[in-house]
């Protein structure tokens, strides 16, 4: 058998597998609510062990085609897992949530993340007919190491070696607590004193990017969300905890203040007594605030598709 046949043959086997992968469905008391869930769907041929996807889907088929979150979990690029989705309770609002694995710092350095989020995007894009979700409605999320690669997969659109599709726009960001710029990380932290946070980022920093001795400006520029930043950007809600001690709350702030010079829609929560990540960026008021900054965004495009068929 020759390569290219090979190669046809694994690509139509993926498909088969992502489209035809057993589905299960679940009670409406888990997190999801009553949804269907597909699991460790490869989103490239050959895949390697994390680049998979799971696919949760609201129960009422009727609603199909649905609003699809991209979620991309954290755990400092170098653990985690797609089971850790801040977001779960968007399903019983009528969204579809994808929720990606992707390669770690110790196997892969960057840009190998954002390019298997890049990649897992592309393909759940050209498959969504058959998975019953809107290719039109779509937004990337992700919480810490999650965020910050949900930033760049929203802003970082013209980047080819990031494995982006131009054309490929989301309808917003949902970024919680991820770190915007690597530059003024180490000062960040130790303006708050905190020693944890440094050690950290020596360690989760030199398995991402390499030792400090060889990260270059370019590369540390390359790698950070606000570089970014300019007035085609999507709108992008931020999420921050205001006892961060692995992110400092001024990572947000600048993002916050670099969106709005460009003109870009954002909005900045601060959860004052939330630290890094935890039960208080799921309470029923926070999930309200997040919900309706999607239905307004969702709002927004509808009346711009409007004014652009009466046009």
């Amino acid at each position: 058998m020759s390569k290219r046949i090979r190669l046809v043959a694994l690509a139509v086997l993926l498909v088969f597998v992502s489209i035809y992968a057993r589905a299960e469905d679940l009670p409406a008391s888990s997190p999801y609510g009553e949804a269907t869930v597909t699991r460790d769907i490869p989103y490239v041929a050959n895949a390697a062990p994390r680049q998979n996807f799971d696919l949760i889907l609201p129960k009422d088929k009727d609603a199909q085609p649905f609003p699809l979150v991209v979620w991309i979990h954290g755990g400092a690029w170098m653990s985690g897992s797609k089971d850790w989705d801040n977001v779960k309770y968007l399903v019983r609002h009528g969204y579809a949530i994808a929720s990606v694995d992707y390669r770690f710092s110790p196997e892969a350095r960057f840009p190998a993340q954002i390019q298997d989020c890049n990649a897992a995007l592309n393909f759940i894009l050209a498959h969504a007919t058959n998975y019953g979700i809107s290719p039109q409605h779509f937004v990337v999320a992700g919480g810490s190491a999650g965020g910050h690669l949900a930033l760049l997969l929203g802003m970082a659109r013209q980047e080819k070696d990031f494995g982006a599709d131009p054309a490929v726009k989301p309808a917003a960001i949902l970024d919680f607590f991820g770190p915007t710029d690597f530059s003024k990380m180490k000062a960040d932290l130790t303006e708050i004193h905190s020693q944890k946070g440094l050690d950290l980022l020596q360690d989760a920093g030199t398995k991402l990017l390499g030792p400090p001795a060889e990260q270059t400006p370019e590369q540390i520029k390359t790698a950070s969300p606000i570089t970014y930043v300019n007035a085609d950007n999507p709108p992008v809600l931020i999420l921050q905890g205001g006892q961060d001690d692995l992110v400092p709350a001024i990572q947000s702030r600048r993002l916050h203040e670099a969106l709005a010079q460009a003109g870009v829609e954002n909005q900045l929560i601060i959860v004052d007594a939330a630290d890094h990540d935890g039960p208080l960026f799921s309470t029923p008021e926070t999930a309200a605030k997040v919900i309706h900054f999607l239905n307004e965004v969702s709002a927004d495009s509808n009346a711009l598709k409007d004014k652009a068929r009466h046009q």
